[in-house]
């Protein structure tokens, strides 16, 4: 998968997942918060995956963003 870490701002749903799965390595994940930190390797990128619509059923839709 061609690297967007420097591009992308937020990817959402099955894009995140996707991308997450293909792209970038997991480095922490906080069973507190459901929020897993990723990093590409390619632009030394840190992103993070969180559940925004906790209301939902196990969270709703993954968000994937950049860290700022």
């Amino acid at each position: 998968m061609k690297c967007q870490c420097q591009h992308v701002t937020e990817l959402n749903g099955v894009e995140a997942q996707k991308y997450a799965r293909e792209h970038l390595e997991k480095i922490h994940v906080d069973g507190e918060t459901w929020e897993i930190e990723y990093l590409c390797s390619e632009t030394n990128t840190h992103l993070i995956m969180d559940f925004p619509q906790s209301e939902l059923q196990g969270g709703g839709p993954p968000r994937l963003r950049r860290c700022a």
